[in-house]
């Protein structure tokens, strides 16, 4: 069983796990028999009327190519790459490289290669017919080693490229046997041009020029670029520099754009590219896209009748500008020739790993008529992580996501989209699992929940939402919030689900004097603590609720703000409203995600928007790494203050210093 466990070479390697020889040198002779015309009918090619007589004594074994039980896709006819050019095979065509041509007049009956250059790796053969599409008998000829007792027939190739066979691989040439192209009957009607190839390397082919990529096909499932994360149990190929459909983030390398879809008799999957690049899909973590290689360490070649230029190392490559596509049989019988045991209908979880300039590429899964993907979404009631109420908005709807990949839409009534949080909540077996809302990613992650709310401005009103969890076991409660104005706010249901997590009170716990910040918890060298420098509460207010305070501090400013019952805050540092001062959304480490400061200051006041007790933190002015300066040297903090009869506001002000500077 070839899993992605066993894959370790960057892409650049798995072109091939061999050690082609030099192709300038490979190929120079070559070309320079093709313009001399050199390698007719002397030198290394010997016409041998006797080769005739061995193949009619049955010395070899009529073998057809890609013939084993488990044949891997269905290959496109050939185009026009295999076109001949000036008589001659092309030198490239396909991912292949020429290496040797053999040429039988209409009066030949066959030719040997005495002492070829060795092929290292698999060898493939293409025939061209110098004639009428229809006039020759097929096969054309007969190609193999003239030793062995295996011979692999070719059918015609049309001159122009555009019918005829594909490229047939032959048995092992390593080792330079001499080997023998041969007519597979007795009448000799036409030419017959016989090109010998070998795999090219990727660093070799020449690709051709960038073209405006094709748009994808639909199906009725889609993996591309933008498809949720997997986050799997095995390690997954490294993620070389310029490869997508991948994560290097939170999720590790162990992450692959995927979905879960079921098998049944007919389910199909097809590879599609826009450009040239490669793409590697498994399925339950065993690689499909595989030509019988063994992926573990060191790499071996797998049967020679299965050997397939397209796929190398575990990768679909493609070779041409515009659109390839490649059909995979992914029924039960199919996936079990891949050592996959399923039984009909049982779902399997399809992940992809690709390499394109532009993202160009997709993975498509199909079921037969009758048979659907789409799963029905299961309302939810409020929960004490998703509440009615909370922080200024108002549950629109919860829903049950299944963990497929899959989007699905959300009713949300009449509101505007743009507008609406949405909040993913998981069980903790299921954290880290990637929640994709419109063209949004969040993570879903027990206990913080609210700090990873995601808001889309890109989504349409009038448009279902759609919302999409990453391939896993356990569905996931996604619920979208709109917002409600302060003036008719019902405070005494609203929650704080922030404050009543442990898993926040773990990581960001209240500032205490004198203690380091948990994220340096640890931390090597010099730590940095906490310094109380200033405070205001409720009776430092003026009649108007107003305070004004100078904090000596010219380094990181921090603020622990704490309330008790409905009030909001105005807070201005220098005369700069304070969600000035704060990140966007478009400017936290997630993008797209709503940070807890962006959840509580709106419109430029602070809430926390419950009667309850609850207290956060907002950080300012990061210091200058050469100087260790803040931005503003002791500033002004102006605050306002709207509180209902009995509520009280504290703020205690912080700078971080030193703990060899730190002074109790």
């Amino acid at each position: 069983m070839n899993t992605t466990t066993d894959l370790r070479r960057s892409l650049e390697e798995t072109a091939q796990h061999y050690d082609a020889p030099d192709p300038h040198t490979l190929l120079r002779g070559v070309r320079e028999d093709i313009a001399t015309g050199r390698d007719r009918g002397k030198g290394r090619l010997v016409a041998a009327a006797a080769a005739v007589a061995l193949v009619a004594g049955g010395g070899w074994a009529l073998t057809q190519g890609l013939g084993s039980d488990e044949e891997t896709g269905t290959m496109q006819p050939a185009d026009e790459a295999w076109e001949l050019v000036n008589g001659a095979p092309p030198e490239y065509a396909d991912g292949l490289a020429l290496v040797d041509t053999v040429e039988l007049g209409a009066t030949e009956d066959g030719a040997v290669v005495l002492e070829p250059e060795p092929v290292v790796g698999p060898s493939f053969a293409v025939a061209w017919c110098h004639g009428e599409p229809d006039d020759p008998p097929e096969p054309a000829a007969l190609v193999g080693p003239e030793d062995g007792e295996e011979v692999v027939p070719l059918h015609c190739t049309t001159q122009d490229g555009q019918q005829g066979g594909l490229p047939e691989p032959l048995p092992d040439l390593a080792e330079g046997v001499d080997f023998g192209v041969h007519r597979a009957h007795d009448l000799s009607t036409q030419d017959v041009t016989v090109g010998i190839y070998r795999e090219a390397t990727v660093s070799e082919f020449p690709y051709p020029d960038q073209q405006d990529v094709p748009e994808a096909p639909e199906h009725d499932v889609m993996i591309d670029a933008s498809s949720p994360l997997v986050e799997r149990a095995i390690p997954a190929t490294p993620l070389e520099e310029g490869s997508t459909g991948g994560s290097s983030g939170p999720l590790g390398h162990n992450a692959l754009p995927g979905a879960s879809v079921a098998s049944h008799e007919g389910t199909t999957l097809t590879t599609w590219a826009g450009e040239p690049g490669r793409l590697l899909v498994e399925v339950n973590g065993t690689v499909i896209t595989n030509d019988g290689e063994g992926l573990s360490q060191p790499a071996t070649p797998g049967p020679w009748q299965d050997a397939d230029p397209d796929l190398r190392g575990g990768y679909w490559h493609t070779w041409h500008a515009g659109a390839t596509t490649r059909e995979f049989d992914l029924s039960p019988a199919a996936l079990a020739q891949h050592g996959i045991q399923v039984s009909e209908g049982e779902s399997v979880t399809v992940t992809a790993h690709a390499a394109f300039p532009r993202d160009a590429w997709q993975v498509g899964i199909d079921q037969p008529e009758g048979v659907s993907e789409a799963a029905d979404l299961t309302t939810v009631d409020p929960t004490e992580v998703l509440p009615a109420f909370a922080y200024g908005y108002e549950q629109v709807t919860a829903v049950s996501v299944p963990a497929d990949g899959v989007p699905h839409t959300v009713e949300v009534g009449d509101v505007d989209p743009t507008e609406l949080v949405w909040v993913a909540q998981c069980p903790e077996s299921a954290t880290m699992t990637q929640v994709q809302v419109g063209s949004q990613t969040t993570e879903c992650s027990a206990g913080l929940e609210w700090l990873l709310a995601v808001q889309d401005a890109g989504l349409v009103t009038g448009e279902l939402p759609e919302v999409r969890v990453a391939a896993g076991a356990e569905p996931v409660i996604v619920a979208a919030y709109a917002p409600r104005v302060w003036e008719d706010y019902p405070f005494e249901e609203s929650t704080d689900p922030l404050a009543a997590s442990e898993t926040v009170a773990m990581v960001a716990p209240p500032p205490v004097d004198g203690a380091a910040p948990p994220e340096l918890a640890g931390s090597h060298g010099p730590t940095a603590v906490y310094r109380e420098v200033a405070t205001v509460s409720t009776e430092d207010l003026d009649a108007d609720g107003r305070a004004e305070v100078t904090v000596p501090s010219s380094t990181d400013l921090s603020i622990w703000l704490e309330t008790t019952g409905a009030s909001r805050l105005q807070l201005e540092i220098d005369g700069t409203p304070i969600d000035q001062l704060l990140p966007t959304p478009d400017q936290p480490v997630m993008p797209g995600t709503l940070q807890a400061h962006q959840l509580l200051v709106r419109d430029g006041w602070y809430s926390t928007w419950t009667t309850g007790t609850s207290g956060h933190e907002l950080r300012l002015d990061g210091a200058n790494s050469q100087t260790g300066e803040g931005e503003r040297d002791e500033p002004t903090v102006t605050i306002e203050v709207e509180a209902a009869d009995g509520a009280e506001v504290d703020l205690t002000f912080f700078e971080f210093v030193l703990e060899e500077d730190f002074e109790g």
